[in-house]
């Protein structure tokens, strides 16, 4: 009985990020008319891991080129551009909140989608067990870095991405819950995921919804994640994490040896990740990081799109917050925090 309550928990949970996927296309659509930004969606490839990479990217867009896929408008700042890492079992798309509002002010954001874990891929290609794969996504994104920076691709046709050289050495990488822990890895974080059992056993884990993936984390350390791997990426110059998952595994010393500003967003009144322990321990533990505590009853998904159906995250809802609480005023007053911190650094 237990195994087919897992069971049905993960199909609903995939469902949900389906339905957050139709969310999001009904609102790319609409804001698509209400500026010059534009978002799409590109297929990579890298033949090294066998692995594909879908990105997104939203970018103030110009009139058609016939020489590049993606067309940018004079006002777009060629010389910085920022990557998204989603959280876990989502999708680029679930956060089109922060890829029009920093498109709009001409930054070009290119939002990854974890193969395995991303429902873009399709359904039969979700593997729970992903989630704490957890060495792919630094990867994904030093790939797509790369890929960039080349400013080619091979799509049937080989074609310039842009049609304007851009910088892709001053990136600021921005992530949320595994998202959030992918760019800290990225800045030079590095985990020990053998610690898992160890802490998710203790009085301390309770409340703590990422003990649910246990399971899987502990598989993943026995696939031979050594924690002494670095996956820093020089190219990333700043670093965004909102409410970030795994610090109950992210070795202290290697936080406190991250050099780049750092900004880290964590709602207090935890529903999903108990803060000390994660977006708490971050901020605690990174040198001069800013910190930026919402404390009024925001929880774990607050930071996703606003959406509408019913599922739920491991018994936590994806779309419904707590009473008083507007998904849209809560990003309203992260905005000014994501710019000051982006301009100021």
């Amino acid at each position: 009985m237990d195994r087919l309550i897992k069971k049905f928990s993960i199909v609903l949970f995939v469902l949900a990020w389906v339905l957050i996927g139709k969310v999001a296309s009904a609102t790319e659509s609409s804001q698509q008319h209400e500026s010059n930004v534009q978002v799409k969606h590109i297929d990579m490839y890298d033949e090294k891991r066998q692995r594909p990479v879908k990105i997104t990217v939203w970018f103030p867009a110009a009139h058609d080129c016939s020489d590049a896929i993606l067309c940018l408008a004079v006002n777009t700042k060629l010389d910085q551009g920022a990557v998204f890492s989603h959280g876990a079992m989502g999708a680029a798309r679930g956060y089109n909140w922060i890829g029009y509002a920093l498109a709009s002010q001409g930054i070009v954001t290119v939002g990854l989608n974890h193969y395995g874990e991303s429902w873009v891929y399709g359904q039969e290609t979700i593997d729970m067990s992903a989630v704490l794969r957890f060495w792919e996504r630094p990867r994904d994104v030093t790939f797509v870095l790369n890929q960039l920076s080349q400013n080619f691709i091979k799509s049937g046709v080989n074609r310039r991405i842009f049609n304007r050289s851009m910088d892709w050495t001053n990136v600021t990488a921005i992530g949320h819950s595994s998202g959030g822990a992918t760019v800290a890895a990225l800045a030079g974080s590095k985990l020990e995921l053998i610690k898992a059992q160890k802490y998710c056993a203790t009085p301390a884990s309770k409340g703590d919804k990422s003990c649910g993936y246990m399971k899987h984390q502990l598989a993943a350390a026995k696939e031979g994640y050594n924690p002494i791997e670095s996956f820093q990426d020089k190219r990333i110059k700043r670093m965004i994490a909102m409410d970030p998952a795994l610090g109950h595994v992210t070795n202290e010393n290697s936080l406190k040896s991250i050099e780049i500003p750092v900004l880290v967003i964590g709602s207090k009144q935890n529903d999903f990740l108990t803060y000390d322990t994660h977006a708490g321990y971050y901020a605690k533990n990174i040198p001069q990081a800013q910190n930026v505590v919402l404390d009024n009853g925001e929880g774990h998904f607050v930071y996703l799109d606003k959406c509408d159906h019913s599922y739920k995250a491991i018994g936590v809802s994806i779309c419904t917050d707590r009473a008083g609480i507007d998904r849209s005023e809560v990003h309203k007053r992260i905005y000014p925090h994501l710019f000051g911190f982006i301009y100021g650094n």
